[in-house]
């Protein structure tokens, strides 16, 4: 029973994420189960809230594309990592050799327009694909949050500036003196670069292996960014700022 019941858990958690896709409520409590057949879990999931028929045709077609073949090719405008993360779960609940079916239909419809066995196999290669970080060589920027250097490998959390969030950045010993003195006046904002591994399913960043000595700046104060405002007045040449910002960005005609 704690199967079934981690079965049913854990479609909803997935069906809630597809509704946050899709611009919909996804609070607990909106996805409703009814027809229960006589199986080990057999149920029809439905969203008791108002949908508009566009929002429901596109639901559908998310449907469609991750009960599929190709579950990964319907990431995309209605489908994110997360939702997709979350059904891939749904597999931890079978053994190795069962697996579940889920169909898609309407009201109207006595046959389902859509119905796809999915195993156990296909749902794992999906939570390897998601648990595998995404590696690509940039640069973060944040303010140190903790430092290790007792671990190993050593290493230094920095809260990001971009979203708050903690990255964990690993170094070899050989840079402990270069991370001291980047780290030494409170406040400061590091650069660190290298390797930056990426979790999919939560677009967050996993680690950074260091490939060279962080740099550090110091915050400007209110009244020396206050100076920089006008400090270069033949910036833009005959240009506006906005008419600068725009053709920068490629928005001008």
């Amino acid at each position: 029973m704690d199967r079934l019941g981690e079965f049913a858990e854990q479609t909803e958690k997935f069906l809630r994420s597809l509704s946050a896709d899709l611009g919909l409520e996804s609070k607990k409590g909106l996805w409703l189960a009814k027809n229960f057949r006589n199986e080990s879990v057999g149920f029809d999931a439905e969203f008791a809230g108002a949908v508009a028929d566009a929002t429901a045709i596109r639901g559908n077609r998310a449907l469609e594309k991750i009960f599929g073949a190709n579950a990964v090719g319907a990431i995309g405008d209605d489908v994110s990592y997360a939702t997709l993360a979350e059904f891939s779960k749904i597999g931890n609940a079978l053994e190795p050799a069962e697996y579940f079916t889920a169909a898609v239909y309407t009201d109207s419809d006595i046959e389902a327009s859509l119905e796809r066995r999915i195993t156990y196999k296909q749902t794992a290669e999906i939570r390897a694909l998601l648990t595998t970080p995404l590696v690509t060589q940039g640069t973060i920027q944040g303010v140190l949050h903790a430092w290790h250097s007792g671990s190993e490998p050593p290493f230094f959390t920095v809260r990001m500036l971009q979203n708050s969030a903690l990255a964990r950045c690993e170094y070899p010993h050989s840079m402990y003196h270069e991370i001291h003195d980047a780290t030494a006046e409170e406040g400061a904002v590091l650069l660190v670069t290298g390797e930056i591994y990426w979790d999919r399913a939560t677009d967050t960043v996993v680690k950074v292996d260091i490939s060279q000595p962080p740099l550090a700046s110091t915050p400007l104060s209110g009244s020396e960014f206050d100076r920089l405002f006008g400090s270069a007045p033949g910036f833009t040449g005959t240009m506006t700022t906005d008419e600068y910002i725009d053709w920068v960005r490629g928005d001008a005609d």
